[in-house]
Protein backbone atom coordinates (compact mmCIF):
# COMPACT_ATOMS: atom_id res chain seq x y z
CA UNK A 1 0.00 0.00 0.00
CA UNK A 2 1.36 3.40 -0.99
CA UNK A 3 2.33 5.62 1.93
CA UNK A 4 0.09 8.65 2.46
CA UNK A 5 1.81 11.95 1.71
CA UNK A 6 1.87 14.32 4.70
CA UNK A 7 2.47 18.03 5.12
CA UNK A 8 5.92 17.16 6.54
CA UNK A 9 6.81 15.39 3.27
CA UNK A 10 5.81 18.49 1.28
CA UNK A 11 7.84 20.79 3.55
CA UNK A 12 10.94 18.58 3.31
CA UNK A 13 10.73 18.23 -0.49
CA UNK A 14 10.14 21.98 -1.02
CA UNK A 15 12.85 22.98 1.47
CA UNK A 16 10.53 25.09 3.59
CA UNK A 17 8.98 24.84 7.02
CA UNK A 18 5.73 23.06 7.79
CA UNK A 19 4.27 26.46 8.75
CA UNK A 20 5.06 27.82 5.27
CA UNK A 21 3.25 24.92 3.61
CA UNK A 22 0.28 25.56 5.90
CA UNK A 23 0.24 29.23 4.93
CA UNK A 24 0.33 28.35 1.23
CA UNK A 25 -2.72 26.15 1.76
CA UNK A 26 -4.67 28.44 4.06
CA UNK A 27 -3.43 32.00 3.48
CA UNK A 28 -1.60 31.96 0.12
CA UNK A 29 -1.61 35.75 -0.16
CA UNK A 30 0.79 35.89 2.82
CA UNK A 31 3.49 33.85 1.05
CA UNK A 32 5.98 35.25 -1.48
CA UNK A 33 5.04 34.30 -5.05
CA UNK A 34 8.25 32.36 -5.76
CA UNK A 35 7.95 30.31 -2.57
CA UNK A 36 4.23 29.74 -3.09
CA UNK A 37 4.78 28.45 -6.63
CA UNK A 38 7.56 26.13 -5.46
CA UNK A 39 5.37 24.64 -2.73
CA UNK A 40 2.35 24.29 -5.02
CA UNK A 41 4.50 22.48 -7.60
CA UNK A 42 5.57 19.90 -4.99
CA UNK A 43 1.96 19.54 -3.82
CA UNK A 44 0.91 18.80 -7.40
CA UNK A 45 3.78 16.38 -8.04
CA UNK A 46 3.08 14.46 -4.82
CA UNK A 47 -0.69 14.61 -5.38
CA UNK A 48 -1.06 15.85 -1.82
CA UNK A 49 -4.60 16.30 -0.53
CA UNK A 50 -4.97 18.11 2.82
CA UNK A 51 -7.34 16.50 5.31
CA UNK A 52 -10.33 18.90 5.24
CA UNK A 53 -11.41 18.04 8.80
CA UNK A 54 -7.95 18.63 10.21
CA UNK A 55 -7.56 21.79 8.18
CA UNK A 56 -10.89 23.10 9.47
CA UNK A 57 -9.96 22.40 13.08
CA UNK A 58 -6.62 24.17 12.66
CA UNK A 59 -7.79 27.25 10.78
CA UNK A 60 -11.42 27.37 11.91
CA UNK A 61 -12.24 27.71 8.23
CA UNK A 62 -13.97 25.25 5.90
CA UNK A 63 -12.43 26.49 2.65
CA UNK A 64 -15.91 26.79 1.14
CA UNK A 65 -17.84 29.80 -0.17
CA UNK A 66 -21.60 29.44 -0.66
CA UNK A 67 -23.06 30.93 -3.86
CA UNK A 68 -26.82 31.36 -4.16
CA UNK A 69 -28.44 32.10 -7.56
CA UNK A 70 -32.05 32.20 -8.70
CA UNK A 71 -31.77 30.26 -11.97
CA UNK A 72 -28.61 28.40 -12.99
CA UNK A 73 -30.12 27.68 -16.43
CA UNK A 74 -29.89 31.42 -17.18
CA UNK A 75 -26.58 31.94 -19.05
CA UNK A 76 -26.04 35.18 -17.11
CA UNK A 77 -25.58 33.22 -13.88
CA UNK A 78 -23.35 30.63 -15.53
CA UNK A 79 -20.91 33.35 -16.60
CA UNK A 80 -21.10 35.11 -13.23
CA UNK A 81 -20.53 31.93 -11.21
CA UNK A 82 -17.53 31.03 -13.34
CA UNK A 83 -15.99 34.42 -12.48
CA UNK A 84 -16.60 33.75 -8.78
CA UNK A 85 -15.18 30.24 -8.97
CA UNK A 86 -11.95 31.30 -10.69
CA UNK A 87 -11.18 33.80 -7.93
CA UNK A 88 -12.04 31.38 -5.10
CA UNK A 89 -9.95 28.63 -6.70
CA UNK A 90 -6.91 30.94 -6.75
CA UNK A 91 -7.18 31.05 -2.95
CA UNK A 92 -7.52 27.24 -2.71
CA UNK A 93 -11.23 27.66 -1.95
CA UNK A 94 -14.21 25.78 -3.37
CA UNK A 95 -17.73 27.02 -3.99
CA UNK A 96 -20.99 25.37 -2.95
CA UNK A 97 -23.63 26.36 -5.53
CA UNK A 98 -27.31 26.67 -4.59
CA UNK A 99 -30.14 27.24 -7.10
CA UNK A 100 -33.40 28.70 -5.71
CA UNK A 101 -35.54 28.71 -8.89
CA UNK A 102 -36.67 32.18 -7.80
CA UNK A 103 -38.43 30.91 -4.68
CA UNK A 104 -38.08 33.03 -1.54
CA UNK A 105 -38.48 30.09 0.83
CA UNK A 106 -35.74 28.15 -0.99
CA UNK A 107 -33.42 31.14 -0.79
CA UNK A 108 -33.86 31.51 2.97
CA UNK A 109 -33.49 27.75 3.48
CA UNK A 110 -30.25 27.63 1.48
CA UNK A 111 -28.69 30.63 3.24
CA UNK A 112 -29.62 29.26 6.65
CA UNK A 113 -28.21 25.86 5.70
CA UNK A 114 -24.94 27.39 4.44
CA UNK A 115 -24.54 29.28 7.72
CA UNK A 116 -25.20 26.10 9.72
CA UNK A 117 -22.59 24.25 7.64
CA UNK A 118 -20.09 26.97 8.63
CA UNK A 119 -19.16 28.09 5.13
CA UNK A 120 -16.62 30.91 5.31
CA UNK A 121 -18.69 33.36 3.25
CA UNK A 122 -21.81 33.66 1.10
CA UNK A 123 -22.35 35.40 -2.25
CA UNK A 124 -26.02 36.11 -2.90
CA UNK A 125 -27.04 36.47 -6.53
CA UNK A 126 -30.70 35.82 -5.69
CA UNK A 127 -32.45 38.28 -3.41
CA UNK A 128 -36.15 37.77 -2.81
CA UNK A 129 -36.01 37.64 0.98
CA UNK A 130 -37.33 40.68 2.80
CA UNK A 131 -35.04 42.97 4.78
CA UNK A 132 -35.98 41.47 8.14
CA UNK A 133 -35.12 37.92 7.01
CA UNK A 134 -31.76 39.11 5.66
CA UNK A 135 -31.06 41.09 8.82
CA UNK A 136 -31.79 38.02 10.98
CA UNK A 137 -29.47 35.83 8.91
CA UNK A 138 -26.73 38.48 8.93
CA UNK A 139 -26.60 38.21 12.74
CA UNK A 140 -24.67 34.95 12.27
CA UNK A 141 -21.65 37.11 11.28
CA UNK A 142 -20.94 35.03 8.17
CA UNK A 143 -19.56 37.46 5.56
CA UNK A 144 -22.08 38.13 2.79
CA UNK A 145 -21.76 39.91 -0.55
CA UNK A 146 -24.73 40.70 -2.81
CA UNK A 147 -24.18 40.59 -6.56
CA UNK A 148 -26.52 41.76 -9.36
CA UNK A 149 -29.56 42.00 -7.05
CA UNK A 150 -29.87 43.95 -3.81
CA UNK A 151 -32.08 44.04 -0.71
CA UNK A 152 -34.06 47.22 -0.12
CA UNK A 153 -31.85 48.30 2.78
CA UNK A 154 -28.71 48.07 0.63
CA UNK A 155 -26.52 50.57 2.51
CA UNK A 156 -25.92 48.02 5.29
CA UNK A 157 -24.31 45.42 3.02
CA UNK A 158 -21.42 44.77 0.63
CA UNK A 159 -22.43 44.51 -3.00
CA UNK A 160 -21.39 44.52 -6.66
CA UNK A 161 -24.01 45.61 -9.18
CA UNK A 162 -24.48 47.37 -12.50
CA UNK A 163 -26.41 50.65 -12.63
CA UNK A 164 -29.67 49.11 -13.86
CA UNK A 165 -31.57 52.40 -13.90
CA UNK A 166 -28.97 53.88 -16.25
CA UNK A 167 -28.96 50.67 -18.30
CA UNK A 168 -32.73 50.76 -18.75
CA UNK A 169 -32.52 54.43 -19.66
CA UNK A 170 -29.76 53.85 -22.26
CA UNK A 171 -31.66 50.98 -23.89
CA UNK A 172 -34.91 52.96 -24.17
CA UNK A 173 -33.12 56.15 -25.23
CA UNK A 174 -31.46 54.24 -28.07
CA UNK A 175 -34.83 52.97 -29.34
CA UNK A 176 -36.23 56.50 -29.11
CA UNK A 177 -33.27 57.78 -31.15
CA UNK A 178 -34.32 55.39 -33.92
CA UNK A 179 -37.76 57.01 -34.06
CA UNK A 180 -39.69 54.46 -31.97
CA UNK A 181 -42.43 55.75 -29.70
CA UNK A 182 -44.40 52.52 -29.20
CA UNK A 183 -41.84 50.78 -27.00
CA UNK A 184 -42.78 47.82 -24.82
CA UNK A 185 -41.01 46.70 -21.65
CA UNK A 186 -40.54 42.95 -21.25
CA UNK A 187 -39.53 42.23 -17.67
CA UNK A 188 -40.00 39.89 -14.74
CA UNK A 189 -42.88 39.71 -12.32
CA UNK A 190 -40.43 39.27 -9.43
CA UNK A 191 -40.03 42.49 -7.40
CA UNK A 192 -36.23 42.33 -7.61
CA UNK A 193 -34.03 45.43 -7.56
CA UNK A 194 -32.67 44.74 -11.06
CA UNK A 195 -36.14 44.38 -12.60
CA UNK A 196 -37.61 47.44 -10.85
CA UNK A 197 -34.59 49.61 -11.65
CA UNK A 198 -34.53 48.69 -15.35
CA UNK A 199 -38.23 49.52 -15.51
CA UNK A 200 -37.47 52.85 -13.80
CA UNK A 201 -34.84 53.64 -16.45
CA UNK A 202 -37.38 52.83 -19.17
CA UNK A 203 -39.94 55.17 -17.59
CA UNK A 204 -37.39 57.99 -17.24
CA UNK A 205 -36.41 57.86 -20.90
CA UNK A 206 -40.06 57.92 -22.01
CA UNK A 207 -40.90 60.80 -19.68
CA UNK A 208 -37.89 62.79 -20.90
CA UNK A 209 -39.13 62.29 -24.48
CA UNK A 210 -42.64 63.44 -23.50
CA UNK A 211 -44.15 59.98 -24.11
CA UNK A 212 -46.71 58.61 -21.70
CA UNK A 213 -46.02 55.12 -20.40
CA UNK A 214 -48.93 52.80 -21.15
CA UNK A 215 -49.78 49.71 -19.13
CA UNK A 216 -50.60 47.96 -22.42
CA UNK A 217 -46.87 48.03 -23.24
CA UNK A 218 -45.71 46.37 -19.99
CA UNK A 219 -45.22 42.59 -20.17
CA UNK A 220 -44.09 40.42 -17.26
CA UNK A 221 -42.94 36.83 -16.93
CA UNK A 222 -39.96 34.99 -15.48
CA UNK A 223 -36.44 35.80 -16.67
CA UNK A 224 -36.25 32.76 -18.95
CA UNK A 225 -36.23 32.14 -22.69
CA UNK A 226 -39.51 30.20 -22.60
CA UNK A 227 -41.23 33.10 -20.85
CA UNK A 228 -39.78 35.53 -23.38
CA UNK A 229 -41.33 33.34 -26.06
CA UNK A 230 -44.74 33.19 -24.36
CA UNK A 231 -44.88 36.92 -23.66
CA UNK A 232 -43.50 37.51 -27.16
CA UNK A 233 -46.49 35.79 -28.73
CA UNK A 234 -48.76 38.12 -26.72
CA UNK A 235 -46.76 41.16 -27.89
CA UNK A 236 -46.97 40.15 -31.55
CA UNK A 237 -50.72 39.51 -31.33
CA UNK A 238 -51.54 42.71 -29.43
CA UNK A 239 -53.41 44.32 -32.32
CA UNK A 240 -53.53 48.11 -32.10
CA UNK A 241 -51.23 47.98 -29.04
CA UNK A 242 -48.51 46.07 -30.81
CA UNK A 243 -45.22 47.95 -30.27
CA UNK A 244 -42.60 48.71 -32.89
CA UNK A 245 -39.78 48.05 -30.41
CA UNK A 246 -39.21 46.05 -27.22
CA UNK A 247 -36.75 46.59 -24.37
CA UNK A 248 -36.24 43.22 -22.68
CA UNK A 249 -34.90 43.31 -19.11
CA UNK A 250 -32.58 40.40 -19.86
CA UNK A 251 -31.08 38.67 -22.90
CA UNK A 252 -32.70 35.30 -22.21
CA UNK A 253 -36.19 36.75 -22.59
CA UNK A 254 -35.10 38.75 -25.65
CA UNK A 255 -33.89 35.54 -27.32
CA UNK A 256 -37.24 33.90 -26.50
CA UNK A 257 -38.95 36.90 -28.14
CA UNK A 258 -36.78 36.40 -31.24
CA UNK A 259 -38.03 32.80 -31.41
CA UNK A 260 -41.62 34.04 -31.24
CA UNK A 261 -40.92 36.49 -34.08
CA UNK A 262 -39.48 33.71 -36.21
CA UNK A 263 -42.54 31.54 -35.58
CA UNK A 264 -44.98 34.39 -36.32
CA UNK A 265 -43.13 35.49 -39.44
CA UNK A 266 -42.19 38.90 -38.01
CA UNK A 267 -38.92 40.27 -39.38
CA UNK A 268 -36.34 41.63 -36.92
CA UNK A 269 -35.39 44.46 -37.05
CA UNK A 270 -37.47 45.50 -40.09
CA UNK A 271 -40.83 44.98 -38.34
CA UNK A 272 -39.78 44.88 -34.70
CA UNK A 273 -36.66 46.20 -32.96
CA UNK A 274 -35.44 44.30 -29.89
CA UNK A 275 -32.84 45.26 -27.29
CA UNK A 276 -31.80 43.10 -24.34
CA UNK A 277 -29.83 43.45 -21.14
CA UNK A 278 -26.83 41.36 -19.90
CA UNK A 279 -24.76 40.64 -23.03
CA UNK A 280 -24.51 36.89 -22.45
CA UNK A 281 -22.20 35.00 -24.87
CA UNK A 282 -25.16 33.62 -26.87
CA UNK A 283 -26.27 37.16 -27.74
CA UNK A 284 -23.14 37.70 -29.83
CA UNK A 285 -23.61 34.53 -31.90
CA UNK A 286 -23.94 34.96 -35.67
CA UNK A 287 -27.53 33.76 -35.77
CA UNK A 288 -28.71 36.13 -33.03
CA UNK A 289 -26.56 39.30 -33.01
CA UNK A 290 -28.69 40.85 -30.25
CA UNK A 291 -28.32 44.55 -29.50
CA UNK A 292 -28.10 44.73 -25.73
CA UNK A 293 -26.83 46.46 -22.62
CA UNK A 294 -23.68 44.89 -21.20
CA UNK A 295 -23.24 44.64 -17.47
CA UNK A 296 -19.76 43.05 -17.49
CA UNK A 297 -21.08 39.78 -16.07
CA UNK A 298 -17.73 38.03 -15.61
CA UNK A 299 -16.34 41.09 -13.82
CA UNK A 300 -19.38 41.16 -11.51
CA UNK A 301 -18.57 37.58 -10.53
CA UNK A 302 -14.82 37.98 -10.13
CA UNK A 303 -15.10 41.21 -8.14
CA UNK A 304 -17.71 39.75 -5.79
CA UNK A 305 -15.35 36.79 -5.34
CA UNK A 306 -12.46 39.10 -4.48
CA UNK A 307 -14.56 41.00 -1.96
CA UNK A 308 -15.81 37.86 -0.20
CA UNK A 309 -12.25 36.47 -0.01
CA UNK A 310 -11.06 39.78 1.43
CA UNK A 311 -13.81 39.57 4.07
CA UNK A 312 -12.89 35.96 4.88
CA UNK A 313 -9.11 36.37 5.05
CA UNK A 314 -8.78 39.91 6.38
CA UNK A 315 -10.45 40.44 9.80
CA UNK A 316 -10.26 44.22 9.42
CA UNK A 317 -12.18 44.12 6.11
CA UNK A 318 -15.38 42.85 7.76
CA UNK A 319 -16.25 46.29 9.10
CA UNK A 320 -15.49 48.19 5.88
CA UNK A 321 -18.37 48.32 3.40
CA UNK A 322 -17.40 47.61 -0.20
CA UNK A 323 -20.16 48.80 -2.54
CA UNK A 324 -19.30 48.71 -6.26
CA UNK A 325 -21.55 49.99 -9.07
CA UNK A 326 -20.49 49.22 -12.65
CA UNK A 327 -21.56 51.54 -15.47
CA UNK A 328 -23.61 49.74 -18.17
CA UNK A 329 -22.52 49.82 -21.81
CA UNK A 330 -24.71 49.82 -24.92
CA UNK A 331 -23.66 47.08 -27.38
CA UNK A 332 -25.13 47.72 -30.83
CA UNK A 333 -25.54 44.68 -33.07
CA UNK A 334 -28.30 43.81 -35.57
CA UNK A 335 -31.72 43.59 -33.86
CA UNK A 336 -32.62 47.30 -33.89
CA UNK A 337 -33.39 49.59 -36.82
CA UNK A 338 -34.79 53.03 -37.49
CA UNK A 339 -38.57 52.94 -37.75
CA UNK A 340 -39.92 53.19 -41.28
CA UNK A 341 -41.87 56.31 -42.19
CA UNK A 342 -45.54 55.53 -42.68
Amino acid sequence: MEKEVTINDIAREAGVSKATVSRVLNNPEKVAKKTREKVLKVIQEKNYRPNPMARSLTTRKTGVIGVVVSDITNPFYAVMVRGIEEVCRSYQYHIFLCNTDGREEEEELYVRSLIEKKVDGIILGATRMNDQEIHNLAKAQTPMVFVSRLPQNREQYDYVIVDSVLGGYLATKYLLSLGHTKIAYLGGHWPTSSNLERLEGYKRALKEAGIEMRDEYIYCGEFRMENGYREGIKILRAGKYRPTAVFSANDAMAIGLLEACNEEGVKVPEELSIIGFDDIPLSASRLIQLTTVSQSTAELGSLSGKIIMDKVLNPHAKDVRQQIVFPPKLVIRKTCARIKEE
